[in-house]
């Protein structure tokens, strides 16, 4: 469930994110804004179930509070196209001169008026009764997942675990009927949007468990954005351990035909279907991969040993395929495919083409992964931890990107 609380008042609101904090909301449930203008900004970027505004509220920050400021809010509300209308609304008053004129106004509206006090609970009981309500209506309804803006996919645990060092206020979330261990976020940016996340690593690496776990993503928490994150192999004289690599495009490097040629020997006739990246995005990242700060700020993100040469951020052809590899020869028939590629890995291609079936509006896909090998004789894991990093950190520094659209 999701709430949005309009109130000035700093210990009203303090008091109402504490009877919500009862009933189990906590912050990945609630954004609060002491304004309409802030307000109504949050309401055209996010889906919310309830929407609680105080009546005296001003119309932007520094402005005097207005007597029906919250009523002309809500106003605003339903002529505004691009506002997702909450479920519910609730208006939520400490001044008791406002109740007897405001109390039609806000039946007039569909709404319920509530008189606070902190010496009398009775909107508190009023507040987790609607709560209540709307919880069961969301299980009923089956929409007990929450509609996010990314879901966020790694094939390893480990790899998630550099996710879940970025600070978004993760909280660990699981639901009775799904096994996957999910874990909400959600971050403001600095130009006021709040971003919803949910993040959750696959059962085992591979396209088939990617893919399926990307499909079931798409279809419970309606995401904007699906992204892959995590490690791959890069390309010698093409890429150095821990560059960034946005994968555009990407494809399955196995997919073919196994047949003979006129001699009897065993050949692989190629067929790969080449997934492209969603145009404004990668060149956002060609954007980004030019920025000195970017690259500045994910190295001084890392306080542990770094390969040598300098970090950078590569948008390129990524091939996926179902074997891990450790051979030069295989790599270099993998190469014939595509002559610009700059790294290979085994599930880009799968959560690439999994959003292709999501249900309207279909997600954008992205897949951003870091080199911690080279796919040769001499591959091993001791650049597995610093690569997981840098993707991750690369992706915080792209949704915070001015054109990064929400």
């Amino acid at each position: 469930m999701k709430i949005l609380l309009v109130d000035d008042e700093f210990e009203k609101a303090q008091s109402i994110i504490a009877a919500l904090a009862e009933a189990g909301l906590g912050e990945n449930n609630l954004i609060h804004r002491s304004n309409s203008r802030e307000a109504r900004h949050a309401l055209q970027h996010s889906e919310f179930d309830l929407i609680l505004i105080d009546l005296n509220l001003p119309e932007m920050l520094g402005a005097p509070p207005k007597q029906d400021g919250g009523l002309e809010f809500f106003d605003l509300l339903l002529l505004d196209s691009k506002v997702k209308l909450p479920k519910a609304a609730l208006f939520i008053t400490a001044k008791e001169e406002l109740l007897a004129s405001a109390e039609a106004e806000s039946f007039r509206r569909g709404a319920q008026l509530c008189f606070y006090s902190p010496a009398d609970n009775r909107w508190k009981t009023i507040l987790l009764s609607k709560i209540r309500y709307l919880k069961m209506q969301l299980e009923r309804s089956g929409a007990i997942y929450p509609k996010v803006d990314i879901v966020i996919i790694t094939a390893l645990r480990s790899e998630l675990s550099a996710v879940l060092s970025l600070p978004y206020d993760w909280v660990n979330t699981r639901y009775a009927d799904n096994s996957v261990s999910y874990n909400l976020g959600s971050l403001e940016r600095a130009d006021g949007v709040n971003v919803s996340l949910v993040a959750a690593s696959a059962y085992t690496k591979g396209m088939p468990s990617s893919a399926a776990l990307a499909a079931q993503m798409c279809l419970l928490f309606k995401p904007k954005y699906v992204v892959m994150l995590g490690i791959c192999a890069g390309i010698k004289k093409e890429t150095e351990l821990g560059d960034v690599i946005v994968a555009d495009p990407t494809w399955d490097w196995g997919s073919g035909k196994v047949a003979e040629d006129k001699d009897g020997e065993r050949v692989f006739l190629m067929s790969p279907q080449q997934r492209p990246l969603n145009t404004q995005v990668s060149q956002l990242c060609v954007d980004l991969s030019s920025n000195a700060d970017v690259i500045r700020a994910i190295r001084m993100g890392w306080n542990a040993k770094v390969p040598e040469g300098e970090l950078k951020v590569q948008v390129g052809p990524m091939a996926s395929g179902a074997s891990v590899l450790a051979n030069d020869k295989a790599v270099a028939e993998i190469a014939l495919q595509n002559r610009d590629i700059i790294a290979i890995e085994m599930e880009a291609y799968a959560v690439m083409a999994a959003t292709e079936y999501a249900l309207k509006p279909a997600p954008i896909a992205i897949a951003i992964k870091s080199v911690c090998d080279f796919a040769d004789a001499n591959k091993g894991k001791d650049w597995q931890a610093y690569a997981a990093y840098t993707s991750t950190a690369f992706f915080d520094q792209l949704i915070k990107a001015p054109g990064f659209q929400i």
